[in-house]
């Protein structure tokens, strides 16, 4: 308890330039003689503090301190500070972890990044902070998940990470229904909610063996030839590599890409409306075809 007492008032003596006995006695709720029995075992640890009397007086730390005492570069140490405001925004690291190193570096976080994993809703506040409670405490995690058909089905899993792949978070975890790793796409998961038990051996086993890639295989890619209209200049950008996109002649574009086999590509199409021409495959040609005289008779009066 003294130990963790002393540390946050070093926390507190390297982030403020002065402070009396008697605010340091407030914060740490114990009395101003403890906290000078604290202040004589941090310089006797060789602690450079020291008190200056009067109306202004308090204790101080010598400046000094920040640099002789630091092990790491400006650049290291601005590194870490970066990647810890990245992850106290997501939620990953603490804010108070990052006030501390804030205070030992001597130099302020910088304000380079915002993330916000929510949605615009603000539904998925509570998932995700359900799915970091799951992860770091090691608890089974129970949801319904929307599969590619369209209908649910109950899951019971062992949540290992989140994992950021192409425009969309995922769940890594070993689902004990299926007995193995699998990846669960956040925005398909309903209703989750933390499980009462422990681990498996199986799924103990299963985590440390596993890699991002040991259960996701890429499967064949699909070359597609699109033919669009220039309007649609904004969109093509978003959802395209840049050396895919050659600029034609009439102000239009023609995209040359590949895409994993499935209905999304046909939705992909469909999205542009008019502005939009597969040229190749024929398959898809035929399939946006077929989608169209579909939907024809759904728009007749």
């Amino acid at each position: 308890m003294q130990i963790s007492r002393m540390f946050e008032m070093l926390y507190i003596l390297l982030s403020r330039e002065r402070v009396t006995a008697a605010e340091l006695a407030g914060q740490l709720e114990v009395s101003v003689r403890t906290v000078y029995r604290d202040a004589q075992a941090l310089c006797e640890a060789g602690v450079p503090l020291y008190a200056e009397r009067g109306r202004d007086g308090g204790l101080s730390i010598l400046p000094t301190y920040k640099l002789n005492k630091a092990v790491l570069s400006d650049e290291d140490r601005r590194c870490v500070l970066s990647s810890l405001t990245a992850l106290a925004q997501t939620g990953a690291s603490d804010a108070a972890t990052l006030r501390k190193l804030t205070s030992f570096f001597g130099s302020p976080a910088p304000d380079w990044v915002q993330i916000d994993m929510a949605d615009w809703s603000g539904r998925q506040d509570l998932l995700l902070a359900t799915l970091k409670t799951a992860i770091l405490e090691r608890q089974l995690l129970g949801f319904d998940y929307y599969g590619e058909s369209g209908r649910t089905s109950a899951r019971r899993v062992c949540p290992t990470k989140l994992w950021f792949k192409g425009h969309a978070w995922y769940l890594r975890a070993y689902c004990l229904d299926r007995h193995a790793i699998r990846t669960f796409k956040l925005t398909r998961i309903k209703r989750a909610q933390i499980l009462p038990g422990a681990f498996p051996p199986e799924a103990l086993t299963a985590q440390a063996d596993d890699t991002p890639s040991s259960d996701w295989e890429e499967p064949p890619m699909c070359p597609v030839v699109l033919r669009v209209d220039g309007c649609m200049a904004f969109r093509l950008w978003d959802d395209f590599n840049e050396d895919e996109i050659t600029r034609l002649d009439g102000g239009g574009f023609l995209v040359r890409a590949a895409f994993p086999p499935g209905e999304w590509i046909l939705s992909l199409v469909l999205s542009y409306g008019a502005h939009a021409q597969v040229v190749a495959p024929d398959e898809l040609r035929t399939a946006v075809k077929e989608t169209l005289q579909r939907m024809l008779p759904r728009y007749k009066d």
